[in-house]
């Protein structure tokens, strides 16, 4: 991890390579919707806006099974609002490596024995962090945009009360 070369499943529009390393997905459609995905989320602002736009205009997003019978095959699924914003909080789409981006809490059990990992942390607390480490959608400046774009509708979100007094 230290060197930047230990990868997990790769994300929508990655595949791992030969040699091991995170690649674009050969595929040029899988390449084009995950552009989408962020070009239209820099223009509407908001993973709801992005996903009405996605289901309205019937555009999928092409994955890749990590486990099962068609592992690695290439189906088209339709978005869904968690999925997009992983994609947008994610570094890699930026080109940074991360490990431990996710902490474990080794006291709590799932219902399969395996720890419950807790809420995705920001880069400056990941154990790795290596920038343009990986081949990038986006660049980093556009990266931070987008979670602070996403940070300002969750913002948005937390407010509670009454819409007015009275």
């Amino acid at each position: 991890a230290r060197r930047g070369e230990l990868y997990n499943h790769p994300p929508i529009g990655y595949v791992r390579g030969r040699d091991g390393q995170m690649q674009l997905d050969p595929d040029q459609q899988v390449q084009s919707v995950v552009r989408l995905v962020f070009d239209k989320f820099e223009e509407l602002g908001s993973v709801n806006a992005l996903l009405r736009y996605l289901v309205r205009h019937e555009i999928r997003l092409g994955m890749r099974p990590h486990s099962g019978g068609d592992r690695g095959e290439l189906q088209w699924r339709r978005p869904c609002r968690v999925g997009l914003g992983n994609i947008l909080a994610h570094p890699l789409y930026a080109g940074a490596y991360t490990w431990g981006r996710r902490p474990t809490d080794r006291r709590r059990r799932t219902a399969s024995g395996r720890p419950v990992k807790g809420k995705p942390q920001g880069v400056q607390d990941c154990a790795v962090f290596i920038r343009d480490r990986c081949p990038a959608y986006i660049t980093w400046e556009r990266y931070e945009a987008n979670l602070k774009q996403l940070a300002h509708n969750r913002s948005r979100m937390d407010v509670r009360g009454a819409v007015r007094e009275g």
